[in-house]
């Protein structure tokens, strides 16, 4: 195995590893919902694809938007659901059957009855009030969640494209070197023929050559699974489109992060799970109060009216009925004991879940800081490694051509160059990624 062989797996391997570790790894197809049927469109065809269009399909394509809306719309059904304790009840029911007569078994009558009845909840001292309270907290705290929901998915198709480009650019690099490689294998056969070259030459430059057509296979392949994740990102399912991606970087600010303090301020206001945390805090609470209101005693309106026809009697006038019932149940058999144990457990671990966060977010705010900070530097070093390796490799190349400069001369420059563009992009790379990090971290799209 050459050195420039071993140079370029390394830089393969090096820039491999997050592939594995994006979340948007390739889904198989499953039955397309109407929204994402509606979007396909038959036979293939091509569709560019920049970061911001990536998250404006995102935002139309992903289900988790969907499971997002449809968990806030069932929480509003909750909602509704503790408000019917407040409103009237009204029911009507019919009967028909036979029953004894005149005092003997087997002498039956027909019976007929026809009634309605309402019932009312007047008070309850706090039940229902209880309830609706811990009903529209917890709706509350859902709805907040679709901010979470859409954070997430902005950030994960920033990263996955990040790497999309990140990968494709390497398919240049590995395409440069096999040009560059092939030019010299070609050289080296003239140099043999002209007797000009030892014949090892040309055996050597074939090695190489055929490694770097290797490495540019591989470069492929790692595109092509970098565009799958990015295809699973946003939520897309019809095969028929292939996506072009767009292979500039996104600008980076001009300005240093903020420090640590101020970021950390930041956050704080506007991340969204820190809302959805303290809205879930508010809800556990309600929940406590509604589990300690279940024994409360209920007053009740109830009325009744009906007709009652019998076989002997078949003009009977309606009767009716109306009054107050005051019910209280005395022992449930520990329900209302359980309800609130659990409630208070469920409100223990929101507020673990909501300082857990707080103590993350500095580290997270700091790592991702420290990491524009070191990539800034990197991005500038790597581009004037570039700049020289590139020179190198064209006075190498030339002294080469005209039969003065050695093989291994050549091959060192040619490493020179494959390594520094490799660098570069994995520089600028991380730079993006850690500006996208550092903006999830902040709650900022």
């Amino acid at each position: 195995m050459t050195s420039t062989h071993s140079v370029l797996v390394l830089l393969a391997l090096a820039l491999g590893g997050s592939a594995a570790a994006q979340p948007g790894a390739p889904a198989p197809a499953q039955p397309s919902s109407p929204a994402i049927a509606a979007t396909a469109t038959p036979g293939p065809r091509e569709e560019a694809l920049t970061l911001p269009r990536a998250v404006e399909i995102a935002m139309q394509q992903q289900p988790n938007v969907r499971a997002t809306k449809a968990s806030i719309e069932a929480a509003r059904g909750r909602v509704d659901q503790a408000l019917v304790a407040r409103r009237p009840q009204l029911s009507v029911d019919a009967s028909v059957g036979t029953v004894s007569s005149n005092g003997s078994f087997f002498d039956p009558a027909v019976r007929t009855g026809l009634g309605a009845s309402a019932s009312w909840r007047l008070y309850d001292f706090g039940q229902t009030s209880a309830n609706i309270r811990a009903a529209e907290a917890n709706a509350a705290a859902v709805e907040a969640s679709f901010g979470t929901t859409t954070l997430d998915i902005e950030s994960t198709v920033s990263i996955t494209f990040l790497e999309a480009v990140a990968r494709l650019r390497l398919i240049a690099v590995a395409d440069a070197t096999v040009k560059s490689e092939d030019l010299h294998l070609d050289q080296a056969r003239k140099f043999v023929a002209a007797q000009a070259k030892d014949p090892i030459e040309v055996v050597q430059a074939q090695a190489r050559a055929a490694n770097a057509r290797s490495a540019l296979s591989q470069a492929q392949a790692n595109a092509a699974v970098a565009l799958a994740n990015l295809r699973s990102a946003i939520g897309w399912i019809d095969p028929n489109v292939t996506f072009v991606v767009d292979q500039s970087w996104p600008t980076p600010p001009v300005e240093e992060p903020a420090n640590l303090p101020t970021l950390v301020d930041s956050a704080r206001k506007n991340r969204p799970e820190i809302v959805v945390l303290d809205k879930q805090v508010l809800a556990g609470e309600a929940s406590v109060n509604a589990a300690e209101a279940q024994n409360r005693p209920v007053l009740n309106a109830v009325a009744r009216t009906g007709w009652d026809l019998g076989s002997g009697n078949w003009s009977a006038e309606p009767s009716w009925n109306a009054g107050l019932t005051l019910s209280w149940q005395i022992y449930d058999g520990g329900t209302s004991a359980a309800s609130q144990r659990v409630a208070r457990a469920n409100l223990a671990g929101v507020l673990a879940n909501r300082d857990t966060l707080l103590v993350s977010l500095t580290s997270q705010l700091d790592a991702a800081r420290s990491r524009i900070i070191a990539n800034r530097a990197n991005v500038t070093a790597s581009t004037e490694a570039v700049t020289a390796a590139r020179a190198q490799l064209q006075l190498a190349d030339a002294r080469y051509s005209q039969g003065l400069g050695s093989q291994i001369e050549f091959t060192d420059a040619q490493q020179a160059v494959t390594l520094a563009e490799g660098n570069l992009i994995q520089a600028e790379w991380q730079l993006a990624d850690a500006w996208a990090q550092l903006r999830r971290a902040l709650g900022k799209a």
